[in-house]
């Protein structure tokens, strides 16, 4: 690694089941910058911007180079905006943690996809459900026509499959994105990836709420769980463009003498 490069490294939590990525700045001397907690059980407690070696970085892990999202200042000016902010505290898992610091460093802006992701599907989970709702009356429409048995197995879906569709599919969906993110593929196929795994779940658990009403409403139940995913997926899409617009207003108002 040289001077200047965004690495990053596996770290694991919970009884090492869950994966997360370590981010730093690399010196190119065999010291790394990179920001941390004061101590990893307490994560909420604080932390600051710290100078080791790779090997205390990296905790036993393979070192990786992070390429994303795409820096806007040359390596050396990397380097020397991360060792400008050691000792630094503040420390703060959700809105200052050290994929915040490293973006910060390479771009000028503070993001972090790990905690993207979760805002991301925790956005799409409210809208899923309020999707879920509408969705209720087209599938209450294509029972009537379809038939009476039809309808009541429809009708049994009801409201109590919204809640559990939502939440299965959306964890279905968070777990392909993440697991994605960590094995290093691109934002856009980690995002293509949460959408086959929400769709094809909500279909699912939508078709088995009516399993006893039989294969068609099955098939109609599924067909719902897709109309709710794909509803759900174009509300929070908008959602998130409307939130990113209203940042990038206030940012441009701060900066504005």
């Amino acid at each position: 690694m040289a001077r200047g490069d965004r690495i990053r490294t596996e770290c694991r939590v919970i009884g090492r089941q869950v994966v997360y990525q370590h981010h730093g700045i690399d010196l190119g001397d065999g010291t790394v910058v990179h920001a941390r907690p004061f101590q990893f059980a307490r994560l909420f407690h604080g932390g600051s911007v710290v100078r080791t070696s790779r090997e205390e970085f990296a905790g036993g892990s393979a070192i990786e180079l992070q390429t994303e999202p795409a820096a806007v200042f040359p390596p050396e000016e990397i380097a020397d905006r991360a060792e400008l902010l050691v000792g630094s505290q503040g420390y703060c898992p959700v809105f200052a943690n050290c994929e915040h610091f490293v973006s910060w460093c390479a771009t000028g802006r503070t993001e972090s996809r790990q905690i993207e992701i979760l805002a991301d599907r925790l956005r799409g989970f409210g809208t899923r459900v309020a999707a879920a709702v509408s969705t209720q009356a087209a599938t209450a429409t294509v029972g009537r026509l379809a038939g009476g048995s039809l309808l009541r197995g429809s009708l049994r879906l009801g409201l109590r499959g919204v809640f559990p569709a939502a939440v299965i599919a959306e964890a279905a969906a968070a777990a392909a994105e993440w697991t994605a993110h960590q094995a290093g593929h691109s934002k856009r196929d980690s995002r293509r990836a949460a959408e086959s795994a929400g769709l094809a779940t909500s279909a699912a658990v939508f078709a088995v709420t009516v399993a006893a009403a039989g294969p068609v409403a099955m098939t109609a139940a599924a067909v719902a769980g897709v109309a709710t995913w794909s509803g759900g997926s174009l509300a929070s899409a908008a959602l998130g463009r409307l939130t990113a617009m209203q940042q990038a207003t206030r940012t441009e108002r701060t900066s504005q003498p």
